[in-house]
């Protein structure tokens, strides 16, 4: 078998899982005690791929309802579109993935854009009534307890964390829907700061926390609150990488790059570039989903090649693919001990089974998102098809044991976790990490999933099902995009692109 048939076999396979999924959830996986609120709809991220490659109209009907629950919640629980007490992590939550990137599908959803940008009105102190976030005077949040009836300002405990990058997602998603200026302009201001704070951080790891005048804090010298702020329990003491998983798990290279964007400043590709080159050892953990998302990320957005020979390097060492049945595997006790990013203390394992004597082996297969990025850099369609069955047997497995994760969508052992990561990954899963990536070289834009290319089959925007596309979006702007076609049918396809693209 040709590996361009294996691949797409594997590609259909996960196609007819994914939408085998979306029936399963709507009959098995009802609100959460919030009723639409907290985390729910994040564990639908995965279907954002399958919506663009496949045009499901259920995953379309599914997300209005998921948008529905949300504005239940708001309506019932929220004061001004926001929870009067929260914090940080969890108040941005419901603002922060599901929704963006919903509106980045359906960008004329009234309902949508306006829980977007009621929220992103308290961001800048811009709505009456409410007591101020933002110090503007220092540039900064008054604190991590902020919410539209409560806001901290204890100064012994003001602290800036990763979770303060979450307020300028949502101020640059609003920025996208209204075209409202003060959203862009407030987030440059901001994340200015934020990039130049990481940028005078000396030589070595990056810190946990920044304290009241921006100074770092390092693990061992953060109090116990600014530790349960930046999520102490998913981390490990010592590890030199926990900064970077702070930031990686808010989505702040993703931040940096849409704000590299919008002004061409060198600040922010000098600050993304300081959190990204660490990375570049830890493509072969086989949990290092977000890392590897990163560096693909990063060398596309930023244009910057320059950690490519490093990256080649890693790319060689890995390891051959793993032969054997796989296995799901959760200890006993919820616990951190592995270093390095993509890790949780209640994740899921995996691992390979021997079938003569019941033992396993944890495995040492590459996550899919490490595979995407050696095929990007490559070119070679092995790596894309490890990707895919890597994927399509893993949510196999998944949806056949697992519930869902709707209830709490962070969490590291449900479908979701599997499927599009668990809530230090921010979005980067077994299926996310590949089938939009490589099937129409998506990237993520103001909370948007934007594909490279847009491929069109009789007037409709989809794939079809007996047709495998692979794209290689390149720093230049241009991408590659190989068709195969698995099937008997002629099909006549439209692909939009930009001028420099080539389609061979």
């Amino acid at each position: 078998m040709s590996t361009h048939k294996a691949c797409y076999d594997h590609s259909l396979k996960l196609r007819q899982e994914m939408e085998s999924w979306i029936d399963q959830s709507k009959r098995m996986d009802p609100p959460s005690r919030h009723g639409g609120g907290e985390d729910e709809a994040n564990y639908a991220l995965a279907w954002f791929p399958h919506y663009l490659v496949t045009g499901s109209e259920t995953v379309r009907e599914h997300f209005e309802y998921l948008r529905d629950m949300l504005a239940g919640w708001v309506e019932r629980d929220c004061i001004h579109g926001y929870e009067p007490v929260a914090e940080a992590h969890h108040g941005t939550e419901p603002f922060l993935l599901f929704l963006p990137r919903f509106l980045g599908l359906f960008p004329d959803d009234q309902k949508g854009a306006d829980l977007l940008e009621d929220a992103a009105h308290h961001i800048g102190n811009w709505v009456e009534g409410v007591p101020d976030w933002f110090d503007w005077d220092r540039n900064r949040f008054w604190g991590y307890h902020i919410g539209t009836e409560e806001v901290n300002r204890d100064l012994n405990e003001v602290k800036e964390i990763a979770e303060h990058f979450r307020f300028i997602h949502i101020a640059l998603a609003a920025h996208r829907m209204s075209g409202d200026q003060k959203y862009l302009d407030w987030s440059v201001q901001y994340g200015t700061r934020r990039a130049q704070m990481i940028l005078d951080v000396p030589e070595g790891p990056l810190p946990l926390a920044w304290g009241p005048n921006g100074e770092p804090v390092y693990q061992e010298q953060a109090t116990a609150n600014q530790k349960n702020a930046a999520q102490g329990g998913h981390h490990v003491t010592g590890d030199p990488l926990v900064g970077v998983e702070c930031l990686l798990a808010s989505g702040a290279l993703y931040a940096l790059g849409d704000l590299f964007e919008a002004t061409g400043n060198e600040v922010f590709r000098s600050a993304a570039r300081r959190v990204v080159t660490p990375l570049v050892s830890e493509i072969s953990d086989p949990y290092g989903d977000p890392g590897a998302a990163a560096l693909s990320y990063y060398r596309r957005v930023f244009a910057d090649t320059g950690l490519d020979d490093a990256i080649h390097k890693e790319i060689d060492g890995l390891p051959p693919e793993e032969i054997g049945e796989l296995t799901m595997m959760f200890p006993e006790h919820r616990k951190r001990t592995w270093p390095g990013v993509g890790k949780r203390m209640d994740m899921t394992f995996w691992g390979v089974w021997d079938d003569k004597n019941g033992n396993v082996t944890g495995t040492g297969e590459p996550c899919t998102s490490a595979l995407t990025l050696a095929y990007q850099l490559t070119g070679d369609v092995d790596y894309a098809r490890r990707a895919f069955s890597q994927a399509e047997r893993k949510l196999t497995m998944v949806r056949r044991v697992l519930r869902g994760g709707r209830e709490h969508a962070d969490m590291g052992g449900a479908i979701c976790s599997t499927a599009a990561g668990h809530g230090r990954n921010w979005g980067w899963g077994t299926v996310t990490g590949c089938y939009g990536p490589l099937m129409l070289g998506t990237v993520e834009k103001k909370g948007a999933v934007v594909p490279a290319v847009k491929v069109e089959s009789s007037g409709e925007a989809k794939i079809p099902d007996d047709i495998l596309t692979l794209v290689r979006p390149d720093p230049d702007g241009s991408s590659i995009v190989s068709i195969y076609n698995g099937g008997d049918i002629t099909h006549k396809l439209t692909i939009h692109k930009p001028k420099s693209q080539v389609v061979d």
